[in-house]
């Protein structure tokens, strides 16, 4: 496999494994949000051997791989695409960014409830649907997790979630409420990212792009090197 996609699909699934998680049939399944299910590999073959013993409840989503040989993937019998990601990366050092005035990004302590509780409103309002507290709660006590916000002239007006596994970082949760689109908050958060990830010995950002999102990861340099789809039953 592709060492960028191994890296990325790595990154992606400790982070669930960090949200909370049950294992069965060689499977795994979230706890509460975000609802995924998967296998380490995310391999279509084995995944879908796996889940001939388990089942999945309308909330839960199987993640997979999708093929990289340019080939149609077969649809699994019982189970509908919700929503394909493409998996992207950016080599840190051969990136250069420069910030707004009066942009930064804040950092929310690991004991700071008052604060997870506001980024878990505002990132909910992001993405338009609601987000449990206690997964990202987890998250910043985990070494390697860090929730924050972008905040312009003191405001705040965009979340975002790392997570680092050695050289190699992991970008999530990037949301902007409706109130403060259209002002290159999202491009700003992560041009934020690019340069924290310099300035701590980062070798690798890894993130899955939506639709709507890979023309802004493009932008600052960002490359594709494969996808995953989500599905449900």
């Amino acid at each position: 496999m592709n060492p960028f996609i191994t890296k990325n699909c790595m990154n992606l699934t400790a982070l669930w494994h960090c949200y909370g998680a049950k294992k069965e049939n060689d499977l795994w399944f979230s706890t509460d949000w975000p609802h995924r299910v998967w296998h380490d590999s995310l391999a279509k073959t084995v995944t879908l051997h796996c889940l001939q013993k388990s089942q999945l409840n309308p909330k839960q989503q199987l993640v997979m791989l999708d093929s990289c040989n340019g080939q149609r993937d077969q649809l699994p019998e019982g189970l509908k695409a919700d929503v394909s990601l493409t998996l992207m990366h950016l080599l840190v050092s051969e990136s250069c960014q420069s910030l707004r005035p009066g942009s930064d990004l804040e950092w929310l302590a690991r004991d700071d409830e008052l604060g997870i509780q506001a980024f878990v409103e505002m990132c909910s309002e992001g993405f338009g649907y609601p987000m449990d507290i206690a997964p990202l709660q987890r998250c910043a006590e985990k070494a390697g997790g860090k929730l924050g916000f972008l905040r312009s002239s003191g405001e705040r007006v965009a979340t975002v979630l790392l997570f680092q596994q050695g050289s190699t970082l992991g970008v999530y949760q990037v949301a902007v409420p409706n109130i403060h689109r259209g002002k290159g908050y999202a491009s700003e958060v992560m041009r934020h990212c690019i340069l924290w990830a310099q300035e701590h010995e980062v070798e690798l950002i890894t993130l899955q792009a939506s639709e709507m999102g890979l023309s802004l990861y493009r932008r600052l340099g960002f490359q594709e090197v494969g996808s995953i789809t989500l599905w449900r039953k």
